[in-house]
């Protein structure tokens, strides 16, 4: 089974205080990096980064890692651009793909990887996503091949979330690794959470 991870990085940022959230640094690489770091050693078949305004920006970053980049038209604001934008550009032999925020800095590989080997287990029919302690549906969703149509029509700011259905949750044991972050209080958070697993090394 072929599956794809596609990594959204066409953002504005406008929740975030000052400047572009995905270029801000967390002890010693920015938001986007550690992102794509846990992806690229999850095991997927292709992995797509949809870029826009900072589209060099993001490439220069990203120049170590095994991706390749979707640019999403300026013009095109909005997570259902990108989204449509990055599936379009799959192959025909890709049987899903994780769709994901580049904000989730504290993501792991591990939780990939069993968010992945739950869509095997399923035959690749079923949406497969995390959920936290309360239950609530997180990020990155698996989306099995069924859907790409639906997926590639998204516009806007609307995302695809109204398109899940029949979907399989997946407790993940660290709810931390599930933040994404949005705001100057959530980069704290993630800042914090990092700084505590190095003075626990």
């Amino acid at each position: 089974m072929r599956i794809a991870a596609l990594v959204l990085a066409a953002g504005r940022s406008r929740r975030f205080a000052s400047g572009n959230k995905l270029l801000a640094v967390l002890e010693g690489r920015t938001v986007l990096e550690r992102t794509v770091a846990a992806v690229s050693e999850a095991g997927f078949s292709d992995i797509a980064v949809v870029t826009g305004p900072a589209h060099v920006a993001t490439g220069e970053i990203l120049r170590a890692y095994p991706v390749r980049f979707v640019r999403c038209p300026d013009e095109k604001d909005g997570m259902g651009y990108s989204i449509a934008a990055g599936v379009a550009s799959l192959g025909p032999d890709i049987d899903g793909v994780a769709i994901l925020p580049g904000d989730m800095p504290l993501m792991t590989t591990a939780t990939l990887r069993s968010l992945v080997d739950m869509f095997a287990a399923q035959g690749g029919k079923r949406i497969v996503h995390p959920v936290d302690r309360a239950g609530e549906q997180h990020n990155p969703v698996i989306w099995p091949r069924a859907f790409f149509a639906d997926l590639q029509i998204l516009a806007g700011d609307r995302g695809a979330k109204f398109l899940i259905r029949d979907a399989f949750g997946v407790r993940i044991a660290d709810d931390s690794t599930l933040l994404d972050v949005d705001t100057a209080e959530a980069f704290a958070i993630a800042r914090q959470a990092l700084t505590g697993k190095s003075a626990a090394v």
